[in-house]
């Protein structure tokens, strides 16, 4: 008998499995309460409220989402790259600084961003209280770590015989080592560097449905007073912002020999360090000193976690983890794979977009008004979030992927979905299992947000925790997240490896 062998493609299908645990669940614990709200919710989104009132709302709304979506994407790129450049091996051969210096750095950089933003900032809400600051920084403490990651990496392929070389005529080290770096920062900045002002206003509005503000408040405030035609003029105003903000990225072109432009650069660089530093003395020292002071009655709490109740919410967190990460990797190309003609495709893509655009709280709050709260609930909605993202890159990389061996199978009769899975997706699903690999990383990050709306796994407790601020419990649950997130990044740094 012949074994059952596995390739790349039938890889990427079999996590679909998870659904058959998951539906089963999902489907016990369904009610048609809630039906009428939920047809109510998708009806609305063709029919929006415009009037003047609302159309003011949305535009101070965007702006401040906007407001601190820049900022602190400004702030983690620039600083990001100072620490990728302080934890690069390059730094430390010009300088020649003991590598233990590197390897703190590096530490540190992982604790900070194993821990989510929303997280971040719902913790510092406890200690300062709402406002927009707290979303600046909650934002620019994981994203300077991941950002460092990315230039880190950027910067190792540089060749050190190109230091030698510059070295033998006696140049200065600094000199040597910003001759040495700025390609390929300016390079990692263009490739990846506007990517995460989406990402950072996409934060923006997820930590607005905790009470930040910005667009994501308003759409919030709508949904708890069931005003779903006004929560849609909210969410298609933040359509329209992303897709002109992917618009104008895709015009932006950078001549890194373009003198001005590295000048310009240069300012921005000092002056946004200089305003970071000093803005952040004053929020700590000045603007919330009784709520930051009040932080030390934290450490009175006297409440502990039972150790099998916390084993539980660990284990429930992995599992979460797991389903969601299966969802995300197995739906886009089954989908495509099933619905395969033209019409279908546009509809997916549709569907996928509403997925990415629709913050995940607000999927789970709109699911939970038709099925109960459940670990089932909470894969599933980030399932569906994280597969929204992967289908828009599996079919970008399906369009630009040479089509010659999908014609000729077509031309010889052999069906669509079978030209379609071994001429294009078999060419593409190492390449996407290595992506899917990294998104894995974010998934089990942001099993904090659907977890404090689903009540479900660490991000429940951490809930609990806070509001009886219950300090040592909220630094266990930290510890927890952290360490799942860092050996989640282990893990899946070994299967990227072996799939490039």
């Amino acid at each position: 008998m012949n074994k059952l062998k596995l390739n790349y493609s039938s890889i990427s299908f079999l996590p679909i499995l998870v659904c058959i645990p998951l539906g089963y669940q999902l489907i016990t614990n369904l009610h048609f309460g809630g039906l009428n709200l939920f047809q109510e919710f998708l009806i609305s989104a063709f029919n929006p409220k415009i009037n003047n009132e609302i159309i003011i709302t949305v535009i101070n709304r965007l702006n401040e989402t906007i407001l601190i979506g820049f900022f602190s994407w400004l702030v983690s790129i620039i600083f990001g790259a100072i620490f990728g450049i302080l934890s690069s091996n390059i730094f430390y051969k010009v300088f020649n600084i003991p590598n233990i210096v590197s390897s703190i750095i590096k530490f540190f950089l992982t604790i900070i961003r194993s821990i989510h933003e929303v997280v971040w900032g719902i913790v510092l809400m406890q200690i300062y209280g709402i406002n927009s600051s707290i979303g600046i920084i909650s934002i620019c403490i994981p994203y300077i770590a991941v950002n460092s990651k990315v230039f880190a990496e950027q910067l190792e392929t540089i060749n050190y015989k190109t230091f030698e070389s510059i070295n033998q005529i006696n140049a200065p080290k600094f000199s040597s080592l910003l001759t040495l770096i700025w390609n390929p920062i300016i390079n990692t900045f263009k490739n990846f560097g506007l990517y995460r002002l989406e990402c950072s206003i996409r934060s923006t509005v997820i930590l607005g449905l905790f009470g930040i503000g910005g667009i994501g408040t308003s759409i919030f405030l709508s949904f708890q007073t069931l005003n779903f035609r006004e929560l849609w003029t909210y969410l298609w105003s933040l359509t329209i912002l992303i897709i002109l903000s992917e618009l104008i990225f895709k015009k932006i072109k950078f001549n890194n020999t373009n003198k001005i432009l590295s000048i310009f650069f240069i300012a921005v660089f000092f002056a946004t360090i200089l305003l970071s530093i000093s803005y952040f003395l004053y929020f700590v020292f000045n603007n919330n000193y009784e709520n930051f002071n009040s932080f030390r009655s934290l450490f009175k709490s006297s409440s502990y976690l039972g150790l099998l109740d916390f084993l539980k919410l660990i284990f429930e967190t992995i599992i979460l983890s797991l389903l969601s990460t299966g969802i995300a990797i197995s739906l886009p190309p089954l989908l495509i794979l099933i619905f395969n003609s033209n019409t279908s495709k546009i509809l997916i893509k549709i569907f996928a977009f509403l997925l990415r655009l629709i913050p995940t709280p607000l999927i789970l709050l709109t699911l939970l008004t038709f099925n109960n709260p459940s670990l089932s609930l909470a894969a599933l909605t980030l399932g569906l979030h994280n597969a929204g993202i992967t289908c828009k890159l599996l079919f970008t990389n399906l369009d630009r992927q040479d089509k010659r061996n999908y014609i000729a199978m077509r031309s010889l009769g052999i069906s669509k979905k079978t030209s379609w899975l071994l001429g294009l997706f078999s060419q593409q699903a190492k390449s996407y299992l290595a992506y899917c690999a990294y998104r894995s990383d974010i998934i089990i990050r942001e099993t904090a947000i659907v977890g404090v709306i689903g009540s479900v796994g660490l991000g429940w407790q951490l809930q609990e925790s806070l509001s009886s601020f219950a300090l040592r419990e909220i630094t266990i649950v930290l510890m927890a997240y952290s360490s799942i997130a860092i050996v989640g990044e282990l893990i899946n740094g070994k299967i990227k490896n072996s799939l490039t």
